[in-house]
């Protein structure tokens, strides 16, 4: 077995959160070896629903234009219906990501990006490819057997899958982002919370050619609902990969049935009948890959320790649904970064990595959350429309209780209540850290004035993220995202007339601590115009004061006016942002 050289971080794990991580780190600089057991980048599409917070980290990296070059738009996900089959009846159908008319302003105000369908098949390859241009070392078939971890950095144990050589690699910090069987949670032992194998599904991917009946009916999910169907298939959902050829199809088992497991022709037996048109009888259908996976409710309690972190499905189990899952990877990603490039050069103190477990874990215990509820309602609105999942009804009973205006009134609650699905936008995008790497400025956490899950409130409150403002610099030119003056690794200030001081300051503060920090006055005749008042409507502070945002594009402090020693103050609060006291 053979030592090799030393690198600052083992990424164990190459799917959206090991890949947006390694991306991240390779923009800094930092030696990254990158792991996975897999022979290659995803084969099978699994997550698609790309949110705009997720899709703000991707324009941050300068990866926006690639991933809308290979993805569905947001109108091809317009809905999500529920159907007595593909050619059947339609008994309800829902707005979703981003497309219901009576929400679209709450979406194109709050980021400068939209919804897009963008499958783990496409990301994946894109994140990969971006990481290893950086200089990232990227190795497949390579699997992570054990290691151990101490106050001076870990020891990896690996093994090449195609050679069965062993060897060791030694570095400062390891990441896992292992997946939902994560060796390195199991071997730290962190403690994990809530239940697996609450149902189950398969899980087919195909070839199949279904425009015809998609042509009036376009959306991301077609969930077909047919009483006194096979007993081993109760719900078929038809989830569209490629518009309109390429198809996911889940059939979810119900959870009454124990007998063997479904063969092939079965399976394909099952997705004709969902389709439900004698015409498609011999449509051709190419079954490219078929598995079968549980559904899970499970979070960890912890995902620290010491020099070890952990990230995406290895700390979040959870149905698809809400399609929170490999957006909330891409985002642990995004936090973590910078945080250990700072440490990794010497410009922050390693305890500032414990903000990671303070700002994510919460994350990760809310989308679990938030995720199965989702679910439970969609299931509970399905067996209600006839899906045998959980009771059996025949189709004259679901017409006979739909006929009723008790009926429908249950109904419309239900598709209320199934909203989350694809209308979450505040899960998506709010943000309200609390860790040291964040400085509150004591103003109470705000009132929401609607459903905090289903809508988001722009804020600058200290450890929201970064309200997004178009903004115009003094000569023409396109307009700009507050997000894309902010980020990039850098820390940026914003404030506005009165506010030049800020600029000297700030130049005293990154010489100090040798960390970068930009600064940008808006206001008329300032570095940029605030056309539509976007800004100043969200920075919660006077014309002098200011708004820091780390480079993660979340506000680490704002201060309301101009204190008369800025520099001191900013100094204060950058120390305190990356970890150092006055011992140090």
């Amino acid at each position: 077995m053979t030592e090799l050289v030393h690198v600052d971080v083992l990424v164990a794990g190459a799917g959206p959160a090991g890949a947006s991580t390694a991306v991240f780190l390779g923009k800094q600089g930092i030696r990254t070896l990158m792991i996975s057991r897999n022979r290659g980048t995803a084969d099978t599409p699994r997550a698609h629903i790309v949110n705009q917070r997720s899709m703000e980290v991707l324009r941050d990296a300068g990866l926006e234009a690639d991933c809308l070059a290979v993805a569905s738009p947001a109108e091809h996900i317009a809905n999500t219906f529920f159907l007595r089959g593909l050619a059947g009846e339609e008994m309800a159908r829902q707005w979703a990501w981003g497309n219901n008319p009576a929400r679209m302003g709450d979406v194109l105000t709050a980021s400068p990006c939209s919804f897009v369908d963008f499958p783990q098949t496409k990301m994946e390859p894109i994140l990969v490819a971006e990481a290893t241009r950086l200089g990232v070392n990227v190795r497949y078939d390579t699997e992570l057997l054990s290691f151990e971890h101490g106050d001076d950095g870990v020891t990896a144990k690996l093994v090449d899958r195609v050679s069965q050589q062993e060897y060791f690699v030694r570095a400062k910090y390891l990441i896992g982002a292992d997946g939902a069987n994560s060796r390195v949670v199991k071997q730290l032992g962190l403690p994990l919370a809530g239940k697996e194998g609450l149902g189950s599904a398969y899980n087919v991917l195909c070839e199949m050619d279904l425009s015809a009946y998609t042509a009036h009916r376009k959306g991301s999910l077609y969930l077909i609902l047919q009483a006194g169907v096979a007993e081993w298939a109760g719900v078929v959902v038809f989830r569209m990969v490629h518009a309109w050829n390429k198809w996911l199809v889940s059939i979810y088992i119900p959870p009454t049935y124990s007998g063997p497991d479904a063969t092939q022709e079965q399976i394909v037996s099952r997705i004709r009948q969902a389709i439900a048109d004698p015409a498609a009888a011999d449509l051709p259908i190419k079954v490219l890959n078929t598995s079968k996976w549980s559904i899970n409710d499970i979070h960890a309690e912890k995902i620290s320790d010491g020099r070890v972190h952990c990230m995406g499905d290895a700390v979040h189990r959870h149905p698809p649904a809400a399609a929170l899952g490999s957006n909330t990877c891409v985002q642990d990603g995004f936090n973590l970064a910078w945080k250990l490039a700072l440490v990794l050069k010497g410009k922050a103190h390693p305890r500032l990595l414990d903000s990671f477990n303070a700002e994510r874990q919460p994350v990760a215990k809310q989308i679990v959350a938030r995720a199965n509820l989702s679910m439970w309602q969609a299931n509970g609105l399905a067996d209600y429309l006839g899906a045998c999942l959980f009771s059996t009804q025949t189709e004259a009973d679901v017409n006979g209780k739909l006929a009723t205006r008790e009926g429908q009134e249950t109904l419309r609650q239900q598709l209320l209540d199934t909203r989350y699905n694809g209308e979450a936008h505040g899960v998506e995008l709010s943000r309200n850290y609390r860790s040291d790497a964040v400085v509150e400025d004591g103003t109470p956490e705000p009132i929401p004035p609607q459903d905090p899950e289903l809508y988001y409130q722009p804020s600058t409150r200290p450890g929201s993220a970064l309200p997004h403002g178009w903004l115009v610099p003094r000569k023409p030119s396109p307009l700009v995202s507050t997000l894309d003056l902010a980020g990039k690794g850098k820390f940026h200030i914003f404030s506005s007339h009165g506010g030049e001081a800020w600029k000297q300051a700030a130049k005293n503060v990154s010489e100090k601590f040798n960390v970068d920090i930009g600064v940008t006055l808006v206001g008329t005749g300032l570095d940029f115009e605030d056309p539509y008042l976007d800004w100043s409507r969200v920075r919660g502070t006077e014309d002098d004061g200011c708004v820091l945002v780390r480079p993660d594009l979340v506000v680490g402090w704002r201060c309301p006016q101009l204190p008369v020693n800025p520099t001191k103050v900013l100094s204060q609060t950058m120390a305190s942002i990356l970890g150092w006291s006055t011992t140090d």
